[in-house]
């Protein structure tokens, strides 16, 4: 009984039965409940999946540790309140040890680890390579669970709720809680700089990919702050179906009242209302340094009035710290020495129960955050709620729902000595502080409570698994999908599992030919078309990369470039060529069957041809992911509205009749063996390199006819010239 229904599930959702047996006889083991029967359109989500693949998970999540803050916090609780509600919630996570696969949090509430990438903890910015495996997971456990809607959180976790909406027929609602553009411009990053999107430290580049695709193909969005929304007008022109609904507190900081203090205080040699505090992760972007800027910028302020205050500073890892952690771990111990603080001044916690950060939090003098950048602010909430004066950085979310003086003293993170003016002129006035404190926690209590905040989006799934349009709905038109044609993610370069990694001759070339390109473009602009430029030339020349690169150096020039893959169109998936090569290797027909005859170069110039008219504002091409055994995906929506540019790499591009311009790059695989050698092994691992040696020396003398046709070259130095 059990495998014909599992069958019919793997036929229907193209789902592995081998992973769909694995993960029942998980359910099984742990009571996790199971659908297999099968299910009309709900009117009601009773079963709802939450997609959060990164970080650390518990209940209540370990604090302070990496990729584990207010996301993950956020999610528990949501997941929490429906649980309480009776719906039955999953959430899904990344597996690494030394967690179980399954935990059970309350009744009706489950997390399940998917494996993906080994055992090790993986960093959110590097995580997005794993996504299609950990999709795959995704949909699986929705599908046995008989999810009724997904739920996916930050871009990774959007793009695996994304894949498994497409798979399973379900509405998907995507929670940004921060956008990669925002990040990058509080970082004082220029966005015009194509350096700041491939930078490995954020890979800002693939999370803007997966961002933008799983918010176009979401059927709602809820966002954290106005900030995401308004950013997706102003940098992309885009408007998504959407609400703005803030995060909430715990209920361990509204209960602080029944809490014991004394051993708390004593254990750490803490007086009540003699000490500042800063809770949460030890990330750059949260200006640790800038708080004890901050407290030492006030000691010498006000020397009297600071004696014998202290900064509590609880996060991170000290014993074990990460690289990043390291970095603002050594960035403080500088700031100490430079306001010639010690450990007696400044007090150095590790991560902490909320139960204990609730009463340091509610004892404390004052909360202080000092974010660059803070997509929300949960600890801020926290604070609050917990009736702790706040100090807060004006570029945390939350601050949209503050006043200045009322709510919470907000600060520039940029000028610690102002911002300690600020708190010591408030300390001085009798009353101040506790007025503060007493507003932030009315605020707390109305605004940032996970109960209100829950029914909210409940009624908001509700709405779209009836296929109706959700109340108060801001931005884009809401649109009802159909199955195949909301999947973007799967056009996306690390989704394929062929990102490029942009090298200086890759930027060199890139440069060379963007005045061309513009001008072109343009010209073209101007007479209601669009440019469609094909980059040719031998593998491993640099097509992608140079294709990649230019998409990002358009948005300088106020054009919008869209790349498409050429490699999705050959005929057969890489794995497949590669056997097909093989085979005709052991014929002797190998350099038969190796040249444009390997690709639908009439299927790509059709599309090209409608891509070349700005009426056309999306098509649909191939892809393929190399994760997941080469598979294959006949129609992934590409979307071209507003663009000026389509670029296309493909080895025989300069064949293709329906382009505007032709660039031939001129190399010699011979030159670059060692190179080459490890980018196709790297990507195709099981491949040998000695028989590829021989392809490319087929591929080398076929591309060479092509040249003539090109209107620039660039040449094997990496510098281009009009032919």
């Amino acid at each position: 009984m059990y495998d014909r229904r599992l069958e019919r599930l793997a036929l229907k959702h193209d789902l592995s039965i081998d992973l769909l047996r694995e993960y029942l006889e998980i359910f099984r083991k742990n009571g996790v409940p199971v659908s297999l029967r099968t299910r009309r359109a709900a009117k009601y989500a009773r079963r709802i999946v939450m997609v959060s693949t990164h970080g650390h998970w518990g209940d209540p999540p370990p604090a302070g540790v990496p990729d584990t803050g207010g996301q993950t916090y956020y999610v528990l609780e949501v997941s929490k309140a429906w649980a309480r509600q009776g719906r039955k919630v999953i959430i899904v996570a990344r597996y690494f040890k030394p967690y179980p696969r399954v935990e059970r949090f309350a009744e009706n509430l489950w997390l399940v680890r998917v494996p993906a990438g080994g055992d090790g903890f993986v960093r959110k910015e590097d995580i997005y390579p794993l996504v299609p495996e950990l999709s795959e997971g995704v949909v699986a456990v929705s599908a046995l669970f008989g999810s009724h809607a997904v739920m996916g959180h930050y871009a990774d976790g959007m793009t695996c709720a994304l894949e498994t909406g497409e798979r399973l027929g379900v509405p998907v609602v995507a929670v940004p809680h921060s956008m990669g553009i925002n990040k990058a411009v509080s970082l004082g990053l220029n966005p015009g700089d194509p350096g700041v999107w491939f930078g490995r430290q954020y890979n800002f580049g693939t999370r803007e990919d997966f961002e933008l695709a799983s918010l176009r193909g979401a059927d709602f969005e809820i966002a954290n702050t106005s900030a995401e929304p308004a950013a997706l007008k102003k940098y992309y022109g885009y408007e998504f179906p959407n609400v703005v609904m803030p995060a909430g507190a715990g209920k361990a900081f509204f209960d602080i009242g029944l809490n014991p203090r004394a051993e708390a205080l004593r254990r750490y040699k803490l007086v009540p209302g003699r000490y500042l505090i800063y809770f949460g992760r030890f990330s750059e972007a949260k200006n640790v340094p800038g708080v004890v800027k901050l407290f030492g910028e006030a000691k010498r302020l006000a020397p009297p009035l600071m004696e014998g205050v202290k900064l509590v500073l609880a996060g991170g890892s000290p014993r074990n710290p990460i690289p990043e952690e390291m970095s603002v771990e050594k960035h403080v111990a500088d700031v100490m020495a430079e306001y010639e603080l010690t450990s007696d001044d400044v007090v150095r916690l590790p991560s902490q129960s909320w139960a204990l950060l609730a009463i340091l939090a509610h004892h404390s003098l004052s909360y202080i955050g000092m974010q660059f950048v803070e997509p929300f602010g949960m600890g801020v909430a926290e604070a609050m709620a917990a009736s702790a004066p706040v100090v807060v950085s004006r570029d945390a979310g939350i601050t949209g729902w503050m006043k200045d003086g009322r709510d919470a003293l907000v600060v520039d993170p940029e000028d610690p000595r102002g911002a300690a003016r600020k708190l010591t002129t408030a300390m001085r006035k009798n009353g101040v502080l506790e007025n503060i404190a007493s507003s932030g926690r009315v605020l707390a209590l109305n605004t940032f409570n996970w109960d209100a905040i829950v029914l909210r989006q409940g009624q908001i799934i509700d709405s779209l698994c009836r296929g109706e349009a959700p109340q108060g709905v801001a931005g884009g038109n809401f649109q009802r999908w159909k199955r195949g044609e909301r999947a973007y993610h799967r056009a996306v370069s690390a989704w394929r599992g062929d990102p490029p990694e942009i090298r200086p001759w890759h930027e060199k070339a890139s440069k060379g030919l963007l005045h061309a390109i513009v001008e072109h473009a343009g010209r073209l602009r101007r007479r209601g078309k669009r440019a469609v430029i094909v980059i040719g030339g031998e593998s491993g020349a640099g097509k992608t990369e140079i294709s990649e690169y230019l998409r990002y150096l358009l948005r300088g020039k106020n054009m919008r470039g869209v790349t498409i893959a050429g490699d999705a169109f050959f005929r057969l998936a890489p794995e497949a060529n590669y056997l097909a090569r093989l085979n005709a290797f052991a014929r002797g027909s190998l350099r038969e069957y190796v040249g444009p005859g390997e690709v639908d170069l009439e299927r790509l110039d059709s599309i090209l041809e409608d891509a070349a008219d700005r009426n056309v504002t999306e098509v649909f091409v191939p892809s393929d992911c190399r994760r997941l055994g080469s598979r294959r995906y006949t129609r992934v929506p590409v979307v071209l509205a507003e663009a000026d540019v389509v670029l296309v790499d493909l080895t025989y591009g300069l064949a293709l009749k329906n382009v505007t311009m032709k660039v031939f790059l001129e190399s010699d695989y011979r030159e670059r063996v060692e190179e080459v050698k490890k980018r196709n092994l790297t990507r195709d691992p099981g491949q040998d390199f000695d028989f590829i040696l021989q392809v490319l020396e087929i591929e080398h003398s076929i591309v060479q006819r092509f040249k003539k046709q090109a209107d620039i070259i660039v040449t094997g130095d990496y510098k281009t010239r009009p032919q």
